[in-house]
């Protein structure tokens, strides 16, 4: 089995559609709710699950399936914060109280990157497994080589990689802001820049 936790904010919808199509009828979504391949709505995961892919934190579901397979993907933590903050302007679901707060006070990037519950949000997925208990990680700034590297590994078909989720303003790899910015938001997301400097050593390996 394999276990794709989505860490927001790092090609996660990209990857969930190439997964639903890799693995058909034993894809499940393990997000707000659990859902089979076809869409419907479980109590529990089903015993024909072959790939799991949501928002769950890593030994939640490793505990639970010991012999299965963790991959995620990881993103430089300032720009994935940046890209959070549109994210949630662009289509806010005041359900969550991030997004409440965001839009009730009109946080700025700087402001919004202070919430408790937007820093350090990768690590926070992380929870008690390290890089090296993954099978795989990809790296967002990487997306084609990583997806070429995870179907090699895995010995999966290649197939053509989607680009969902996609901010319409992002111009370049990098969010452009200014220098004093990028290092206020770096400062309260420091576990996470040594996360995503550790995933990085590790594929280099």
């Amino acid at each position: 089995m394999l276990l794709s936790m989505h860490i927001p904010k790092t090609a996660g919808v990209s990857f969930r559609k190439i997964l639903a199509q890799l693995y058909g009828s034993g894809f499940v979504q393990y997000y707000w709710e659990i859902t089979d391949a076809h869409g419907r709505v479980q109590r529990e995961i089903p015993t024909g699950a072959t790939c799991i892919h949501g928002h769950f934190m890593a030994h939640a579901l490793a505990d639970k399936f010991p012999e299965a397979k963790l991959v995620t993907w990881v993103r430089d933590p300032v720009d994935r914060v940046i890209s959070s903050y549109f994210h949630r302007l662009r289509e806010p679901d005041l359900r969550h109280p991030v997004c409440m707060e965001l839009h009730a006070k009109k946080l700025s990037i700087v402001e919004y990157s202070r919430l408790e519950l937007v820093r350090n949000e990768m690590t926070r997925f992380f929870g008690e497994r390290q890089p090296e208990d993954f099978a795989f990680i990809g790296m967002f700034e990487q997306l084609e080589l990583s997806m070429a590297r995870f179907f090699d590994e895995f010995s999966l078909p290649p197939v053509p990689i989607p680009r969902e989720n996609v901010n319409p303003e992002r111009r370049t790899l990098h969010y452009e802001i200014s220098p004093c910015e990028r290092e206020q938001i770096l400062e309260f997301n420091e576990r996470d820049a040594e996360l995503y400097a550790s995933c990085m050593d590790r594929t280099r390996v």
